[in-house]
């Protein structure tokens, strides 16, 4: 008897378990240098009706031979689309850092074409992106690796590997492109979260509350322990609110 193939791997979403109970959609925007894998394990701590959808860019993990994008408007063109047949269920958008960017983006374009929105938006780790903020594109090689050992999220071993570092260079220094590019302060009608490390250095104290002006809907802010990675650190109770934002947002689910 011949066993079924197994489904191929969506370049996009290659961790993604379709879920035929779900009533929500997350789609889980990385932190840059970050691939879809950051959000493993995340799926068994939501309720059993929520469809986790993790998305990996081009040139990291799966995708590392793939060139990466530096600006935003071509990244979310090509995005879009393989969104756009899993936007058939409620929807709520995680971004981390650098990812904050491509889900605020996204909201904005379909806000402005009438387009559904998500049920609502957890920003964490990161400034509100229509603020200026110094642009590290110029900083060369020495300098940007210095300046990646501040935010003590590429491991140890990667600086002692120089043809590692090498090969990780181009797509983090183009994820840095996207972090720095600023988006209109076109503010967009669903609920906002803003989650900050109650001593990250990358986000200063205070910074979070304008993500207050990016939304006409309910803002909320909450803090963690830890550092601008408190996503690892801080790994339980940030599940825990995430969950909580859920129910809250789409009361249906773990019913």
């Amino acid at each position: 008897m011949t066993k079924p193939s197994a489904q191929p791997v969506h370049p996009w979403f290659p961790t993604r378990q379709p879920n035929p109970r779900a009533r929500l959609r997350v789609f889980c925007f990385p932190y840059a240098g970050g691939g879809a894998s950051i959000y493993n394990g995340w799926s068994a701590a939501l309720p059993a009706d929520v469809e986790l959808c993790a998305i990996q860019l081009p040139g990291r993990e799966r995708r590392i031979l793939e060139k990466p994008f530096r600006e935003m408007s071509p990244l979310l063109d090509a995005l879009e689309p393989q969104l756009a047949p899993l936007l058939d269920k409620p929807f709520v958008f995680f971004g981390y850092s650098m990812g904050t960017r491509l889900a605020l983006g996204l909201a904005q374009r379909w806000q402005a074409r009438g387009a559904p929105l998500p049920l609502g938006m957890v920003m964490a780790a990161a400034t509100a992106p229509h603020r200026p903020r110094p642009i590290r594109d110029h900083l060369d090689d020495a300098a940007f690796i210095e300046l990646l050992r501040t935010y003590e999220g590429t491991p140890a071993l990667v600086f002692e590997h120089r043809e590692l570092l090498e090969m990780i260079l181009p797509s983090l220094r183009a994820d840095f492109a996207l972090a720095d590019a600023m988006l209109p302060s076109q503010p967009v009608g669903c609920p906002i979260s803003a989650w900050m490390g109650e001593e990250d250095p990358h986000v200063p104290p205070g910074e979070h509350v304008h993500w207050r002006e990016l939304t006409t809907g309910e803002f909320r802010v909450r803090h963690f322990p830890g550092k601008h990675f408190f996503l690892r650190t801080a790994r339980a109770p940030l599940l825990e609110a995430l969950r909580e934002e859920l129910v809250r947002w789409c009361p249906e689910v773990g019913s």
